[in-house]
């Protein structure tokens, strides 16, 4: 499996779990989304749309701030600049790298 391949299998899992209205395994989802489309702006982008839109419909104040605050800095994928591992919500600094989950890393190294 590609990372591409691999980020739109966790969107597609994230889409199940809200559909089967696992809040917080969509939000798994989403976080890994969010680690695996870093390298590439659109992705960054998209996966950071999608925690936004996430944040709305749990009517959660701080993570939908959180968010806003981080879509332009999607932009740091265009020059290669970005926390890798990092999960792209409130509970991690914006440019604290975390350790990458294992199924993940060969994807990303």
């Amino acid at each position: 499996m590609t990372r591409k391949q691999a980020f739109r299998n966790e969107y597609q899992q994230a889409r199940q779990q809200r559909g089967a209205g696992d809040v917080f395994g969509e939000l798994r989802h989403l976080e890994r989304a969010h680690i695996l489309g870093q390298p590439r702006f659109l992705d960054h982008l998209s996966s950071h749309l999608w925690l936004l839109a996430w944040a709305w419909r749990q009517r959660d104040a701080a993570e939908l701030l959180a968010q806003l605050l981080r879509l332009p800095g999607s932009l740091g994928s265009l020059l290669g600049l970005y926390p890798l591992g990092n999960p792209g919500t409130r509970r991690v600094g914006a440019l604290t790298p975390q350790a990458l989950p294992e199924d993940l890393e060969a994807l990303l190294r």
